[in-house]
Parts: C-alpha cells; structure tokens; sequence
C-alpha cells in the first residue's frame, strides 16, 4: 500500500506546529521508503532487499536543517 506523502506532511506539519514547535520544516524527497531508503515501488515487501542503509540526499538535507537551526 502506497501512502500519499503529501498529506501526510501536512498532517505532521501541523501536528507539531499545533503542539508548539515552531521549528518545523517538511520536505517531499521522491521515490524514499519509510526507512530512507532509495526504493521503485515503496511496498513493504521490496524493503529487505534494498543493501541501502539511508540515503544520502535524506542525509543531507536533515544535516542541512541542523546547520540552519543552530546557528
């Protein structure tokens, strides 16, 4: 089951936002599994066979986000 991601990023935007966190930034980063992996089809079933651990472009743009927000 594929799951919209765009609504999703909405809801947690704005469940965090209403809880008080103000330093919230949502980013659609195409074709990731829940595990940020590099995957074609995001079903459960194509998890294991992906040797990525994490991908790089997710890495990157959180480690951007922390170099933002301690500055």
């Amino acid at each position: 089951m594929i799951i919209p991601s765009k609504v999703n990023l909405e809801a947690i935007k704005s469940s965090l936002e209403n809880g008080g966190n103000r330093k919230v930034t949502t980013i659609e980063i195409p074709k990731l599994n829940h595990l940020f992996q590099e995957c074609k089809t995001g079903l459960l079933d194509e998890f294991a066979k992906i040797e990525q651990t994490f991908s790089p472009l997710a890495l990157d743009e959180i480690t951007k986000w922390i170099l933002k927000e301690v500055k």
